[in-house]
C-alpha cells in the first residue's frame, strides 16, 4: 500500500470506530431526545464511512491503473493468435486427444508470446503437457479425451 491516501484512510477509519466504541458508553437515546453520546456516535459513522469511501475509491483508481498499463503494452495481434490458438485447441482437443492437443498448444504459445529456441518449446512443451496429464488424469483421475492415439 504505497498511497498515502489510502493509509491515512485507514488510521482514520480506525479513529471512527473508536469514536463509535467510546461513544456508545453514553446514552444514544433517539432522534427526538438525544443523549450525551448521540454527537459522537453519528460523528464516528461519519468518519468511519467516508475514510472507507476514500480508501476504495483509492484502491479501485490504483487497479484501474494497473489495468490501463496491462492492456497498454501488450500487441493485439499477439493476442488475437492466442485466442485462435485456444479456440483451435477446444475444436481439436477430441480429436487428437488431449496430450498432442496439449502439446501442440504449449508448443505454439511458448513460440508465440516470447521466442526461444526450438529445444526450449519442444521440452517445455513436452513437460507442461506432461505434468498436467499427471496432474489430471493420474491424481485427479478425470476423464480426458484420448483422441486417435488411443492416450
Amino acid at each position: 500500500m504505497k498511497n498515502n491516501d489510502q493509509r491515512s484512510s485507514l488510521v482514520w477509519f480506525i479513529i471512527g470506530l473508536a469514536i463509535l466504541f467510546y461513544s456508545t458508553q453514553y446514552k444514544l437515546g433517539t432522534f427526538s431526545t438525544p443523549g450525551p453520546g448521540f454527537v459522537p456516535f453519528l460523528t464516528g459513522a461519519a468518519i468511519a464511512l467516508l475514510s472507507a469511501v476514500i480508501f476504495f475509491q483509492q484502491v479501485m483508481k490504483k487497479q484501474e491503473r494497473d489495468l490501463i498499463a496491462l492492456w497498454d503494452k501488450k500487441d493485439w495481434r499477439t493476442m488475437l493468435k492466442v485466442m485462435g490458438a485456444l479456440v483451435l485447441y477446444t475444436v481439436f482437443l477430441k480429436t487428437l486427444g488431449f496430450l498432442p492437443a496439449s502439446f501442440l498448444l504449449m508448443a505454439y504459445l511458448l513460440r508465440v508470446m516470447e521466442p526461444v529456441s526450438w529445444k526450449r518449446v519442444f521440452l517445455g512443451a513436452f513437460l507442461i503437457s506432461l505434468g498436467s496429464y499427471a496432474v489430471f488424469q493420474l491424481w485427479l483421475q478425470s476423464q480426458l479425451p484420448r483422441g486417435i492415439l488411443g492416450f
